[in-house]
């Protein structure tokens, strides 16, 4: 197995099309909880940026596709090495500032809801990751 996860070009195109597939539903789920969030919102713009979101990864990946091809060695190295700690600085950047700080707020009165424990869950999160990736 190469370092992108397939062995072969079957591989990779079933990939594409089931991130394709998910990015889809995905894309409907969030159009819907748009209208049911902000029922006012123009359903064309809700239809926008539900299609921007759905086409996001298979454009994203069809990119990746155009620069492996044109790249080799260590260009091709770096530059899948440069787009990873992009993708997932976006990723940490989200899910930090974005769903951890504002988002889950629990009913009740809960023991583990401070903020030490919310870090500790990151930091966890990512030493676990980083020693997955260390072993990928």
């Amino acid at each position: 197995m190469n370092i992108h996860g397939t062995d072969t070009k079957s591989d990779a195109w079933r990939n594409l099309w089931t991130i394709s597939l998910h990015k889809i539903f995905a894309a409907v789920a969030m159009g819907i909880a748009l209208l049911k969030l902000i029922p006012k919102r123009p359903f064309f713009l809700t239809a926008v940026y539900s299609f921007a979101f759905g086409i996001s990864s298979p454009l994203g990946v069809g990119i990746g596709i155009a620069i492996n091809a044109t790249s080799q060695g260590a260009a091709g190295d770096w530059t899948y090495a440069i787009s990873m700690s992009i993708a997932c600085g976006v990723f940490m950047y989200v899910s930090i500032h974005h769903l951890i700080a504002k988002g889950y707020k629990p009913r009740e009165g809960c023991y583990f809801d401070k903020p030490i424990y919310k870090f500790l869950a990151v930091f966890l999160g990512v030493i676990l990751l980083s020693i997955v990736m260390i072993w990928d």
